[in-house]
This record gives C-alpha cells, sequence and structure tokens, in this order.
C-alpha cells in the first residue's frame, strides 16, 4: 500500500487548509487505497479568523497550527520536523489561504516571501527521492517557490491565476506554465490544478480524484 504525504496549514480556508480541499484529496485517495498522513507545523497560525463574520479576529487571539489541522485528519498526523524520508511514497499540498500564510511569510513579504524551512526541505526531499508531488490552488504558488531553484524546466498550472500570481511564480524560476485545469510535469513528477475554492463540490471532486490519480500513476514510474 502506497502513502501519500499530506502537508496541512490549520483547518478553514482562511486561516489554514481549505476543508473541502482537504476532505476531497483524503478521498481521493481512500478510493485508490493509499493511505493518509497528514503532515503540519507546530507553531502558531499567522492569524486567527472569524469565518462568520469575515475578518481576522482581534489581536491576542492564538491557535496553533498542528492542533488546528488535526481536526482535518482522518487519522495519523505528524509535526512535519519529524518526518522521516520514507515515511510517505508521494506528497500533497492541498489549498487555502493558511497556505500562503502559515507555511511562508508571503504576508509579510509578499512576491520575495520564504516557505517555512521544514515544509520547503519536506518537499525538496521528496522532489531529490523522485516522489511525486501534487499542489493545488494557493499551494501552487508555495511549490513553485519551493522547487523553482533545483527543479529544472518546472510546469505548473496557471489556468484561472491573477496577472500577478502568473508573473510571482515566474519570478520563482519556473520556466513554463501549463494553461491546463490538470498539468502534469512528468520530468518533474509534478501534478497541479488551481483555484478550485470557486468550483462546484462535485466539480472539486472530480478535478482532485483526477490529481490524486495522476499523482499514483507516477509513484512506479
Amino acid at each position: 500500500m502506497y502513502r501519500a504525504g499530506v502537508i496541512l496549514s490549520g483547518c478553514g480556508n482562511e486561516d489554514g487548509t481549505s476543508i473541502e480541499e482537504a476532505i476531497m484529496t483524503f478521498l481521493a485517495l481512500d478510493n485508490l487505497g493509499v493511505e493518509t498522513l497528514c503532515l503540519s507545523l507546530d507553531k502558531e497560525q499567522f492569524e486567527v479568523f472569524d469565518h462568520l463574520a469575515g475578518r481576522a479576529m482581534q489581536m491576542g487571539q492564538k491557535r496553533n497550527i498542528l492542533v488546528e489541522s488535526a481536526r482535518l485528519s482522518p487519522g495519523r498526523i505528524k509535526d512535519i520536523e519529524d518526518t522521516a524520508k520514507d515515511d510517505f511514497d508521494l506528497l500533497i499540498l492541498p489549498g487555502g489561504k493558511g497556505v500562503l500564510k502559515n507555511l511562508s511569510t508571503f504576508m509579510d513579504e509578499k512576491i520575495e516571501f520564504r516557505v517555512n524551512s521544514s515544509v520547503q526541505n519536506t518537499i525538496r526531499q521528496a522532489y531529490s527521492d523522485g516522489k511525486p508531488i501534487g499542489a493545488t490552488s494557493t499551494a501552487i504558488v508555495v511549490l513553485a517557490k519551493a522547487l523553482g531553484s533545483v527543479s529544472p524546466n518546472l510546469k505548473v498550472s496557471v489556468a484561472g491565476q491573477s496577472q500577478s500570481v502568473r508573473a510571482a511564480i515566474e519570478k520563482f524560476g519556473v520556466s513554463y506554465s501549463c494553461e491546463e485545469e490538470i498539468c502534469i510535469d512528468r520530468d518533474n513528477r509534478v501534478v497541479t490544478a488551481p483555484h478550485l475554492s470557486e468550483k462546484s463540490l462535485n466539480s472539486m471532486k472530480d478535478t482532485i480524484e483526477v490529481l490524486v490519480k495522476k499523482l499514483v500513476e507516477l509513484v512506479n514510474r
């Protein structure tokens, strides 16, 4: 049985991982008989967001990314810093605005942002080991930043992305951007799909199922 490492950034689209994208990812993996191992950071979130009021909560509110991510985990979850290279066979980063807020310095540094070192090391180690890597929505930006300087001719999906996001991705060393909904970079073993939050649940489910299926197919290639 294969095992997928799924990097979570909390619980809830505005300050963590998109719940819909995470659940659809878990479901797609389960349908293919792939075990899930969730990974996250044991540190405070960038902010706590009130999803009902549509705004960040008052200063002083604190939540832990790993603790919040455990709300989503269907089983095992580990501190990403304690993850060994043999813990998973493929790696997936579901989207959500919290991916940029909690896994990087994007909110403070914008286009010059840095990816959290533990997250970047995990992504780069997986890439170095030839493990397939997938990302959706905002997580594509983090993936492109983490791999742009080490992955030759990296290709990621920019379908539906804004011009500013496209420019940022190109700045990270991505030499070719793919307009297809599901972008399969077989040379680098990377599969991406953007902007799932704007889709219906059924459409999101279909897209993630294809992405996960393509990643699993790449495991032994």
